[in-house]
């Protein structure tokens, strides 16, 4: 018997036959159609949102003069011109803004000059005590602390006499100074008390040095203005006590009065408005209204870190005579009208 040899590739070949006999593949069966229905699914809407408004960045103010021009002054224009010009001469730096935020103000900030109304005023200096507000011609404002006022009222009949005294007396040797008010009435008596009461706050008993000697001021009156002989009288009384400057009261001077003061070499100071002071050929000034002037001076005080009071009126001595008051006395005319007008001197008696 012959043996038949198997080799292992045979052997695997005979067991896949084998093993296919006896699987016999079955004819697939098709799977049964699922039908699917549409599953409705809630639409999400997504709304964009608005993109959230910036805040405008806070505009710093870090000028040490800033105007707060309030709604419908008319003084906005002519302070902005008046204080661009102060800074520029100072070197200081100037601003203006017509709505200002206590977060705006850098310690830069100096003085706030402000035509903005009481409230707002009072409001912002409240939230900044090292801050100088300077009102313009505001009314109801509560004045101190840092809130300062300057008017466009050209000072009370007894401001006016009393610098008018002062000036006259500063400027006049041995104080030979005198007032003609007028008799019996109210504004003629504090007139005439003014003035003696500013003159002698530059001399004291006012006691001439020289021959004739006397203590001045001298007083004067008239019962009627109208009347020459009156007030002819009136002055030959003060001339004949050697007063060499006089002030009369704006309510009874006339061309006349002063024509005859004049032609007897009398130095006079007036009043804005006052009658006959065309006719003053040795007039030293006149005592009037300067706004701006006033601020400019109360600007310049607060800036040199002066306490110039509360409130500082718009009275002031212009058309100056340089022969008669020097710079020098100027000075220091200015110095006691600003304490005057703040109210740190009295004005009468």
């Amino acid at each position: 018997m012959t043996k038949t040899k198997l080799t292992l590739p045979t052997l695997l070949i005979a067991l896949v036959l084998l093993v296919s006999a006896c699987n016999p593949q079955q004819p697939t069966e098709a799977l049964p159609t699922v039908e699917t229905q549409p599953v409705e699914t809630e639409e999400t809407v997504v709304t964009a949102l608005p993109p959230t408004a910036t805040e405008p960045a806070t505009v710093l103010i870090s000028s040490e003069l800033v105007l707060w021009a309030g709604v419908g002054s008319s003084h906005n224009a002519i302070l902005a011109d008046r204080m661009s010009a102060l800074a520029q001469s100072g070197g200081r730096t100037f601003e203006q803004y017509d709505t200002i935020y206590a977060e705006q103000i850098t310690p830069s900030v100096r003085v706030i000059v402000s035509t903005a109304s009481a409230a707002e005023i009072q409001t912002l200096a409240a939230q900044l005590s090292s801050v100088e507000f300077l009102a313009v011609d505001v009314q109801g404002l509560s004045l101190g602390g840092n809130i300062h006022l300057v008017t466009s009222v050209g000072g009370t009949l007894e401001q006016r006499a009393f610098l008018a005294g002062y000036a006259l007396a500063l400027v006049t040797d041995d104080y030979r100074v005198g007032v003609i008010s007028l008799a019996n009435d109210d504004a003629g008596n504090r007139t005439r008390d003014s003035f003696l009461t500013g003159a002698r706050y530059f001399c004291g008993i006012c006691r001439a040095r020289y021959m004739p000697v006397g203590y001045y001021p001298f007083t004067a009156e008239v019962t009627d203005p109208t009347n020459q002989a009156d007030w002819q009288a009136a002055a030959d009384a003060l001339l004949a006590n050697s007063v060499e400057a006089i002030y009369v009261q704006p309510e009874i001077s006339s061309n006349e009065l002063i024509s005859y003061l004049s032609a007897r070499n009398i130095t006079i100071v007036g009043v804005e408005g006052q009658a006959g002071l065309e006719a003053a050929t040795n007039k030293l000034g006149v005592l009037s209204s300067d706004l701006y002037a006033s601020v400019e001076t109360a600007l310049s005080g607060l800036l040199a870190g002066e306490d110039i009071g509360s409130s500082t009126g718009s009275l002031e001595l212009t058309q100056i005579n340089l022969e008669i008051m020097s710079e020098g006395r100027h000075i220091l005319f200015e110095r006691i009208r600003g304490e005057l007008l703040s109210g740190m001197i009295k004005d009468r008696p």
